[in-house]
């Protein structure tokens, strides 16, 4: 029986998903954010995909909290030592947290207060399906659009992105084959084997297969409905 998700990302995109597949793994959404002269990665995704972010990064708790835009910043701090220089840098972790769904980023070398400046230069919306975090202020930006992060198993790693003019750089100069979603390309990345790259009429979903399903993967995507929805 066809499955149906419907997913957030961090920029207002509603990505509705449907299909013969197994649509229950969870979703993270990935946004740069330029404020200033720096560039900031940020995520969102549940509660607990945020809790365990930060238990990755090695945070034990969190030492700050502060009440904004209807949720919680929470913040903690780690140090994280790079594997090839072992030098370690101080590292500030910071969390919103909705009712359902979190934000989360890090800083490196920051205080409380860079992160509470940080989160005021972005308009936070929680909905059921996602946060959406708009920047705000002449010197905050998003300089490409968010991207949608999902597994979905049988096909492999989805990371989808609206297509733009800028993102349709990344098609292969030759034509795809037509299928029911759009079109689709077949390329390859050095030493990491072949990927594809489906352009539907709004959307760039890029699939990075798991090994063992490559060759299935055009005839599991045709089984698969990618696309965006108003709302």
């Amino acid at each position: 029986m066809p499955s149906q998700v419907t997913h957030r990302s961090l920029d207002g995109i509603r990505v509705r998903l449907s299909g013969l597949h197994d649509l229950s793994h969870p979703y993270t959404s990935v946004a740069r954010i330029a404020a200033g002269d720096r560039l900031h990665e940020i995520s969102s995704g549940t509660r607990a995909d945020a809790r365990a972010w930060a238990a990755d990064l090695g945070v034990g708790a969190f030492g700050h909290e502060f009440k904004v835009q209807g949720g919680h910043l929470r913040i903690g701090r780690t140090r994280i030592t790079d594997p090839d220089t072992r030098v370690a840098d101080q590292v500030l972790a910071a969390v919103w947290e909705g009712d359902r769904h979190a934000v989360f980023t890090h800083l490196y070398h920051g205080r409380p207060a860079d992160a509470v400046a940080f989160f005021a230069g972005l308009r936070l919306a929680e909905h059921d399906d996602g946060v959406v975090a708009v920047p705000r202020g002449r010197r905050v930006r998003r300089p490409e659009p968010a991207e949608l992060v999902k597994e979905v198993p049988g096909v492999g790693l989805l990371e989808i992105t609206a297509l733009t003019a800028a993102t349709r750089r990344r098609l292969p100069k030759w034509r795809g084959a037509k299928v029911a979603g759009g079109e689709l390309f077949r390329d390859d990345i050095d030493g990491q084997g072949p990927y594809f790259l489906l352009a539907t009429r709004s959307l760039l979903v890029t699939v990075l297969p798991d090994d063992e399903y490559v060759g299935a993967v055009p005839d599991r995507l045709a089984g698969l409905s990618v696309e965006a929805v108003r709302g």
